[in-house]
């Protein structure tokens, strides 16, 4: 499969840095900002506009758990899906499983109390304002990284939030969202965070 060999790359990349505590420094920048310019780095190498979004949404959002440390080290990172998605089929391809950092990733329904108890990582899809505050409510206090794939504003809620537009990813940050979670994120990361949205 193409994307088990483009997430292969990207794990190698991520882990090679992550090692590398000097070179990590220097580099992260550089390679994730070039990751959300130029989506071929990504491994989009097809034509189709919604493929590419596919393959840049997964090199993102792989991107940011690479860079997140939790206050216990989960082996493997477990990674949320949840409510009706448009670009998470990337994020099912099972070569994640092998990587340095494992991340297993599990379909769960959004009124699951699970959500709360067996995910490290939520990839949220469209939900409404009930949803969205009752499944806030429900995994406050537990350290888990919100990103979600519908929410432009990025005001209240989830940690990240993509800025998808045409074949390109990026992502804004709630930074109290992310304080809240208890989970850390590298800095640099941070600052690669979209001041706005994608043109509509």
């Amino acid at each position: 499969m193409k994307m088990s060999i483009q997430a292969r790359k990207l794990a190698a990349r991520t882990q090679g840095l992550c090692s590398n505590p000097v070179r990590s420094r220097h580099m992260l920048p550089i390679l994730l900002l070039a990751m959300l310019t130029f989506p071929s780095l990504a491994g989009a190498d097809t034509q189709d506009p919604y493929q590419k979004r596919i393959h840049t949404v997964t090199t993102v959002v792989v991107g940011i758990i690479s860079y997140a440390r939790w206050p216990a080290k989960p082996d493997p990172i477990r990674l949320c899906v949840t409510a009706p998605v448009q670009y998470a089929e990337g994020l099912f391809d099972p070569v994640l499983l092998t990587a340095p950092q494992p991340i297993k990733t599990l379909r769960i329904e959004i009124d699951n109390p699970q959500l709360a108890t067996s995910c490290d990582v939520v990839y949220l899809g469209d939900v409404n304002a009930a949803q969205k505050q009752d499944f806030f409510h429900r995994i406050s206090g537990h350290s888990i990284l919100s990103i979600s794939e519908k929410d432009m504003e990025c005001a209240v809620g989830s940690a990240f939030c993509l800025q998808i537009s045409n074949d390109q990813a990026g992502f804004k940050v709630n930074l109290d969202s992310l304080a809240r979670s208890g989970v850390r994120v590298h800095p640099n990361v941070l600052q690669l965070a979209r001041k706005k949205g994608p043109p509509q």
